[in-house]
């Protein structure tokens, strides 16, 4: 199992945690936050991949940081569709990728940071869906050019 996928498992285990009735806090705040590293590790995980020593490829995932991946992502999200109706449903999938892990990561932000928000258990699970969907796009695109185009402006996206 990937650990991207380990990440949501644990995340949907944290959120059933104290069922049915009295949910903790530190449980459904540790959810947002790994729903988001979910999407964050897969992402790093693929662009590593493309890194030709295997040996290498852990070392180069280490690299990403979260502002620029944030800013390409922003960038991503708010770009129009291409007028190639050819390239209309993978930028779709992947604005669904971009958008997902720029609201994951403020929602991520805000479960570690802001202690005065209360989360509820489907607010908890509402984050953990986001990254799953986001998963799903993200495996339906990952090896289109795009999505490629996408993993290497995640280091800088000034470099496009």
């Amino acid at each position: 199992m990937a650990y991207s996928d380990e990440l949501i498992s644990h995340a949907n285990f944290l959120v059933d945690l104290n069922a049915p009735d009295d949910p903790k806090q530190v449980d459904l705040r540790r959810a947002v936050s790994a729903a988001y590293y979910s999407l964050f590790h897969l992402l790093t995980s693929e662009a590593a991949r493309n890194w030709r020593h295997d040996r290498h490829q852990s070392r180069f995932a280490r690299i990403f940081d979260h502002r620029p991946m944030k800013v390409c992502s922003s960038n991503i999200a708010s770009k129009q569709p291409p007028s190639d109706a050819t390239k209309l449903v993978v930028f779709a999938k992947l604005k669904v990728v971009a958008e997902s892990f720029v609201n994951l990561q403020q929602a991520r932000h805000d479960a570690d940071y802001d202690n005065s928000r209360v989360w509820s258990r489907t607010q908890a699970y509402e984050e953990i869906v986001k990254a799953e969907v986001a998963i799903a796009a993200w495996a339906a695109i990952r090896e289109e050019e795009m999505a490629q185009d996408y993993l290497y402006d995640l280091l800088d996206p000034r470099r496009r």
